[in-house]
């Protein structure tokens, strides 16, 4: 027999070593979902040794892709069947397209039984790993019920709209300093608090305890769908609380990559477990989405189609994980409703672009409401994809970096055009965030006729109660109480929104300085020492806690410019505070001491350091923060990484503190 003979014979072979007998094999593959584009499946073969999946990858020449070690195979009762090889590829390194332009290789996983009908292919939860849900064969009759979902009439009811505290604690266990992030984020926001306390202190945090453990108190408006986060983002646990709640949650296998969290609600009804665990539903986008030129290339009634068919395709995919993971009528309601929030508002910005490009605006400076009467506003039907009057709304987590129902930057943009207009009495033109009163501007009519609503939906109602917070300065307190006078009785019914309107009101009329006072907590009092110092001149801080990364701050040019010249600021005092425990080595401390030459440097113990990050809610060494001559934080912190843009506000400051002293 010939060589090529016997090759042959031995890639035939292969197969049947690898798998033994007995084996079933899947063709004519689909799934509900798949991020996988340059992968394609075309077989899958069952047998009593392994599972092998035999696929090609397609693309331009050195494109590339990377399987990890860490994927699996999950079947129909969520039991996984890791990896345990490859042919023709290595696992956890990039794998190059050759000149063919494909490639095709195989997969091997532990065996799965051979009555599968349905399984995903799981590369991990980072944003860019493979993921394929509802893997079947075309010829397999797999049938997905349609989830049942419904409110909790308890958990949407009045008096969950109250404020108290819920205190979240735990443990990430394995946890060492070592890691270089000691500080727990709560990505927790409220109706209109973004616009009024700064970033970052408007984001709760706490620092984590030398043995992992951690404690927090979250004041709540209403129940919360959130995430906590390790510092710069990493490791998203989402946890469900409610004012009054303790809730005890357990991170396991961080150090190893393979996360498990197990939670302890003091609530009856507990924190939803089984939806945090399987929450993770990525969006299904398509094609004609990514137009760039859509406004002109895409008419209302096609785009309105195509929109129906993604929502109709994202449920689905909804479906087949309450149908999996086997989700309460109430978790389905809620995984539903954050897949259709994203949905609503992807497609509105899609559908302001239409609008924009359909009809001629106004340019001239004083705009008129007739100025944008009779115009068609039906692209905004994509509002229908979402229940509006849904007090649930209001407790999913962030989507697409925007708090749900609280700032749904483009759902009003029709109404924004024009809605708050103001015919008062003033003789100062108050520019166009201004509200008419004596008649219905707000356009709320034209919403209804197009969501069908009688009265003003929940969304929309959250929506106009955050309103007042964009009115800072412009408004005299007259104005703001007759605004919000105006609103509760005209369009707010529920009692949560009268109450929040006018909170949000005194508080934002607060909320216009350009300073804020340091906050209560463990190091305030060391903090306030630091700057009693200097007080009487403006101080510059710089926080370093890394060796590695400080170096790309403290040789920035405009940063080594500036704190050369720090003798021509005699008004501003530069401060650098250091981690004492990350310099440990007296070597990299004066290496970077020497690159720094800041006039003054303090250094604070490990425990003292991570007190000041908790009080600033901080995480990122390099932070820069600047404090006026009463020691207050300005807002905007001057960045010395930009050395024109320093001096120049600098500069401004101090004319303006001259100007005001003549006063």
């Amino acid at each position: 027999m010939n060589r090529k003979k016997i090759l042959w014979l031995v890639a035939a072979l292969l197969p049947t070593t690898l798998l033994g007998k007995g084996e079933v094999a899947y063709t004519r593959l689909q799934s509900f979902y798949s991020n996988a584009g340059m992968v394609g499946i075309d077989k899958v073969v069952l047998s009593d040794t392994a599972t092998v999946m035999y696929c090609t990858a397609k693309g331009k020449i050195n494109a590339w892709f990377q399987f990890s070690p860490s994927t699996y195979l999950s079947d129909e009762e969520d039991a996984r069947y890791p990896v345990k090889g490859a042919v023709g590829l290595a696992l956890g390194e990039k794998c190059y397209i050759p000149k063919a332009g494909l490639l095709e290789f195989r997969l091997l996983f532990e065996p799965m039984p051979k009555d599968t009908k349905i399984f995903d292919l799981i590369e991990g939860t980072d944003k860019d790993m493979f993921r394929i849900y509802g893997i079947h064969a075309a010829k397999t009759k797999v049938k997905i019920p349609e989830a049942k979902e419904e409110m909790d009439a308890e958990e949407t009811s009045e008096k969950m709209f109250q404020k108290g505290k819920a205190v979240v604690h735990g443990k990430i266990e394995e946890y060492s300093r070592d890691w270089n992030k000691g500080i727990l984020f709560f990505d927790v926001s409220f109706l209109g608090h973004r616009e009024i306390a700064p970033y970052p202190i408007n984001r709760p945090c706490t620092a984590l305890k030398p043995d992992g453990t951690f404690y927090a108190e979250l004041s709540l408006d209403h129940p919360v769908w959130a995430e906590m986060k390790m510092e710069g983002g990493n490791l998203p646990v989402p946890f469900y609380v409610r004012p009054g709640d303790t809730l005890d949650i357990t991170v396991k296998g961080v150090r190893e990559g393979n996360v498990t969290v197990d939670y302890a609600s003091s609530h009856p009804k507990g924190c939803y477990e089984n939806l945090l665990k399987h929450q993770d539903v990525p969006l299904i986008c398509y094609g004609w989405e990514r137009l760039s030129d859509y406004g002109r290339n895409l008419d209302t009634e096609y785009f309105l189609k195509n929109v129906d068919e993604s929502v109709a395709e994202n449920m689905r995919l909804c479906d087949y994980v309450a149908w999996k993971y086997k989700l309460s009528p109430w978790e389905t309601h809620l995984l539903k409703n954050r897949q259709r929030f994203e949905l609503t508002d992807r497609y509105l910005y899609m559908a302001s672009r239409l609008f924009e490009e359909k009809v001629e605006r106004p340019r001239k400076v004083q705009v008129q409401k007739e100025d944008y009467a009779g115009y068609d506003y039906s692209a905004y039907k994509v509002l229908n994809i979402l229940s509006l009057d849904d007090p649930s709304l209001s407790f999913l987590p962030y989507s697409l970096g925007y708090p749900p129902s609280i700032d749904m930057t483009y759902m009003m943009a029709f109404l924004d055009m024009y809605a708050f207009w103001d015919n008062s009495s003033e003789t100062e033109p108050l520019d166009y965030v201004k509200v008419e009163i004596e008649k219905d501007s707000l356009q709320v009519n034209l919403l209804r006729e197009l969501t069908g609503a009688e009265g003003t939906p929940w969304a929309v109602q959250a929506y106009l109660t955050q309103k007042i917070t964009g009115l800072q300065g412009e408004w005299s307190v007259g104005q703001r109480e007759r605004l919000v006078d105006f609103l509760s009785s005209s369009y707010l019914t529920y009692p949560y929104f009268k109450e929040k309107i006018k909170e949000l009101n005194r508080l934002s009329g607060n909320s216009a300085s350009w300073v804020y006072e340091i906050p209560e907590g463990d190091g305030c009092r060391e903090m306030k020492s630091i700057l009693n110092r200097y007080k009487g001149r403006y101080v510059q801080v710089v926080w370093l806690s890394d060796p590695n990364g400080d170096w790309s701050f403290c040789s920035n040019s405009s940063v080594k410019n500036i704190m050369a010249d720090y003798e021509s600021f005699p008004d501003l005092q530069i401060v650098a505070i250091v981690n004492g425990e990350a310099y440990s080595d007296e070597n990299r401390f004066a290496q970077i001491r020497k690159e720094l030459s800041a006039p003054i440097v303090h250094i604070e113990d490990g425990e003292s350091y991570l007190k000041l990050q908790e009080l600033f809610h901080f995480y990122s060494s390099g932070k820069q923060m600047t404090f006026d001559r009463n020691g207050l934080v300005f807002k905007q912190t001057l960045d010395m990484k930009n050395e024109t843009m320093f001096r120049d506000r600098f500069r401004r400051i101090l004319k303006a503190e001259k100007e005001m002293q003549r006063w």
